[in-house]
């Protein structure tokens, strides 16, 4: 299909739009990158957005040995441990993913957040990932792309969780200070310590239409300052007037956005080599 690198798997979608109604045709769909006719961008997991972005046949994994355990014994209201083994079950070992990959032709490293495992939480692992992936990107100045989904820092491990930010933050830097063109892709939801952190520090911050973005959900926010919030405060559009996302990109034109983006930072850097 003209709009990614390959055949986009099967995901769970309900029997109708929540948005506009209409009913579902699963393979229509697909072939629409999992995007309504009406405009709603459905969620997708970890190997479709890879299937999506990276060209055919060019994705290679690393670091998928590396696993989480649960160090806190965590116990409330499930043990951690629990959901750790379900996930793997279910085919699944963590919240990101990070590979090489090209896209257009183009070598990148790819950072994938899936939000099927605890909700696309930061973690330790993820943590680990993402700044080995981050060091090798500036190391060889290739180009690294991002692809945020998150509920923001695992609560089932705790501090160690939020030390990630710091971590990650940190070799963002580095990235930038490396001259290494960084994009970041921000869809529904992004949220807490993820946009901190890594998801709106990139060179371009893209989110899909309609996702939601912020540090945490609106009823918090107005909880703790009883204050009346704007409408769509976090939605990607309200993002964009305010100047946290530089554009909000359909799902259908996502890749050939990014491809021509990669390029145009790639120019300025072939001369200086």
């Amino acid at each position: 299909m003209a709009a990614s690198g390959g055949r986009l798997p099967p995901i769970a979608l309900t029997t109708n739009c929540p948005s506009c109604g209409v009913g579902l045709v699963p393979e229509t769909l697909r072939d629409q990158c999992y995007v309504c006719d009406c405009g709603h961008h459905f969620r997708m997991h970890g190997d479709a957005w890879i299937a999506l972005l990276a060209d055919a046949g060019s994705w290679h994994e690393r670091w998928a040995d590396i696993r989480p355990h649960d160090l806190l014994e965590w116990k409330v209201p499930k043990a951690y441990q629990e959901t750790i083994d379900q996930a793997r079950a279910e085919g699944l070992n963590e919240a990101v993913r990070v590979g090489t990959a090209t896209l257009a032709g183009h070598p990148i490293w790819l950072a994938v957040f899936d939000f099927r495992f605890v909700g696309g939480s930061l973690s330790i692992v993820a943590g680990e990932r993402l700044t080995r992936s981050l060091e090798q990107a500036a190391a060889a100045r290739t180009p690294y792309v991002l692809l945020a989904a998150s509920g923001g820092a695992r609560m089932q491990e705790g501090i160690l969780a939020l030390m990630q930010m710091a971590k990650i933050n940190a070799a963002v830097g580095r990235l930038h200070q490396a001259a290494t063109p960084y994009f970041s892709i921000l869809t529904d939801p992004t949220y807490g310590g993820v946009p901190a952190s890594l998801a709106l520090l990139a060179d371009v911050n893209i989110a899909e239409p309609g996702a939601a973005i912020g540090f945490t959900g609106p009823r918090v926010i107005r909880q703790s300052t009883y204050a009346d919030l704007p409408s769509g405060f976090q939605s990607a559009e309200f993002q964009l007037r305010c100047g946290q996302v530089d554009m909000v990109v359909a799902r259908t034109e996502l890749r050939a956005r990014l491809a021509h983006l990669i390029e145009l930072y790639l120019r300025p850097l072939r001369g200086r080599r």
